[in-house]
């Protein structure tokens, strides 16, 4: 499993390699983390379906985030994706034919997630499907997820369903800075970007 760091900063982008960055010195920046399935072939997937909405991860229940501003980032995500060669399936009632699942969530408090490799996440249970239960990655995880932080999993939906879990093919999270308004969302939108940037593996073979 291949694991990526790196760090946006706004107006020009740099990267780094230290791998333990003093956030004090981050805290106008995003630091953007990318790891994925290194047996999965992308290039062999080619519909995907992306929800119109960002899952709020809270420690109550879950709402969605379905402004303006939210679909900005949605959109960000779909540009990649399209340009990578995928098509999106928008139909919601069509979802169960798409081959690839992206589900984004915004976490709005800390969590800390400790897990053996599998997690039953923040959407609902059967969301792809009633078939469907949780997911999970192939490799353990802890991963510490503080406020303003964007989660973006990629799921593999072709899979055999009697197994009732889905594996995560690739995941990123963007983190750091902790600000308001249009300059967040900018953060937010650069770092869907970054982590593509940083997956030159996702890109379909038509």
């Amino acid at each position: 499993m291949k694991k990526l760091l790196f760090y946006i900063c706004l107006p020009l982008l740099a990267v780094s390699c230290e791998k333990n960055p003093d956030m004090s010195e981050l805290d106008a920046d995003l630091s953007v983390y990318t790891d994925y399935d290194s047996s999965v072939d992308f290039g062999t997937y080619k519909t995907y379906f992306l929800p119109d909405s960002i899952l709020e991860a809270g420690s109550h229940k879950a709402t969605y985030w379905k402004d303006d501003n939210a679909m900005k980032i949605i959109k960000a995500v779909e540009t990649e994706m399209n340009a990578r060669g995928y098509e999106r399936i928008t139909d919601p009632e069509k979802k169960d034919e798409a081959e690839l699942g992206i589900q984004l969530s915004y976490i709005n408090e800390s969590y800390q997630i400790v897990s053996g490799g599998y997690f039953g996440g923040w959407w609902d249970y059967g969301y792809w499907g009633p078939w469907w239960g949780g997911w999970y990655y192939p490799y353990p995880i802890t991963y510490n997820y503080d406020t303003n932080t964007l989660v973006m999993e990629m799921v593999d939906l072709t899979g055999d369903s009697e197994s009732k879990n889905i594996p995560v093919i690739w995941y990123s999270n963007a983190s750091g800075a902790q600000y308001s308004g249009m300059y967040n969302l900018q953060l937010l939108v650069n770092s869907v970007g970054q982590a593509f940037k940083q997956s030159e593996y996702i890109k379909c073979n038509k």
